[in-house]
């Protein structure tokens, strides 16, 4: 029990430190996911040597973890048929219906190949429950770093707010859109408390089909209905990705006079990739999230980790090696059927 008290505050403090010198790193979601393992690994053995049938507890916790996985999958698969309805059929607002189908599919699929008494089916098998095991870890692992990072924002004193577009509705300014607008103006509000007058750079170009840059749509609205004055609105309309979001209107502020960090305003399930890019680019900026739907959270979650994972793909190849090699070891030293 001691040891165990101890390995949980190892683990803590270990998080809490990576966590205050850089918010923005996936490896904080590693720390995090390890602290909150030793912790249940210590309230495991307080409830088995501690309480009455305290064994018996553990196992009906673990039969209820089991049970909420398969509930997850189906809350899941409901989810993707609510989005699909509501938004439109994409392979984004597919993911989170695609997630709860896979979570079904793969632990039957392992088991049903481990049983055919084929030896490439039992490593088949192997692989598939290898491959989701390690997807559903690294989920884990981003979900550890990317929610306290979306629920504590670190506040900035800075001189400009960077707001990152996404796509118009007929030219103009959808509620997606409008949230991460309205939550630059409450931060613009908050520095202005601290007799700072930033300035708000709306970013982003023209859609395919757009009639007209984001950017602009946004600096209407700022002016018009949020009573921004014209001189604190300065649009960037040339981007076209998160990523030159950031740079076009870092070079904006910096050729207005203004040095950073900058704080960078968006969607909040959106907010952990933005610092992610901002940190990869060099640039000290923080990021914060306005609300979204609730229905389309979890597709909007699941996109933003693909998106994360796309950044790290020789990690995740390098991390995946070592299972392919076992897989395949199996299926050769097991005999033929």
């Amino acid at each position: 029990m001691l040891g165990a008290l101890i390995g949980a505050g190892f683990w803590w403090a270990l998080y809490l430190l990576a966590y205050r010198r850089d918010r923005r790193r996936v490896r904080n979601g590693v720390l995090l996911l390890l602290a909150l393992h030793a912790t249940l690994t210590l309230q495991v053995r307080f409830v088995e040597t501690v309480m009455p049938f305290g064994e018996l507890m553990v196992w009906l916790g673990t039969v209820m973890v089991l049970l909420g996985t398969l509930v997850l999958a189906v809350l899941l698969i409901l989810n993707g048929i609510t989005v699909v309805r509501k938004e439109g059929r994409s392979l984004g607002n597919l993911l989170s219906g695609l997630a709860g189908l896979a979570l079904l599919a793969a632990p039957a699929t392992a088991v049903v190949l481990g049983l055919s008494g084929s030896r490439w089916g039992l490593a088949l098998g192997a692989l598939i429950a290898a491959v989701a095991l390690y997807l559903g870890l690294a989920f884990l692992v981003f979900l550890a770093a990317s929610v306290p990072y979306q629920l504590f924002p670190k506040p900035l004193r800075s001189t400009g707010i960077i707001v990152h577009g996404s796509g118009l509705v007929r030219g103009r300014v959808p509620k997606l859109l409008r949230s991460r607008l309205d939550r630059a103006v409450r931060e613009r509000e908050r520095l202005l408390a601290e007799g700072i007058d930033p300035v708000l750079v709306p970013s982003g170009g023209r859609g395919e089909d757009e009639p007209r840059a984001e950017a602009e749509a946004m600096a209407e609205y700022l002016r018009e209905e949020r009573s921004v004055p014209a001189d604190r609105v300065l649009p960037e309309t040339a981007s076209r990705t998160t990523e030159e979001n950031l740079i076009l209107s870092h070079r904006l502020l910096e050729e207005a006079g203004h040095q950073g960090p900058f704080i960078v305003a968006t969607s909040r399930y959106h907010a952990f990739r933005a610092a992610l890019l901002a940190r990869s680019l060099g640039f000290a900026d923080e990021a914060i999230g306005g609300p979204t739907t609730f229905y389309f959270v979890p597709s909007a979650t699941l996109r933003e980790f693909v998106a994360v994972v796309s950044y790290r793909k020789g990690w995740n190849a390098l991390l995946l090696l070592p299972a392919l090699v076992l897989v395949t070891a199996l299926a050769l030293s097991l005999p033929t059927a």
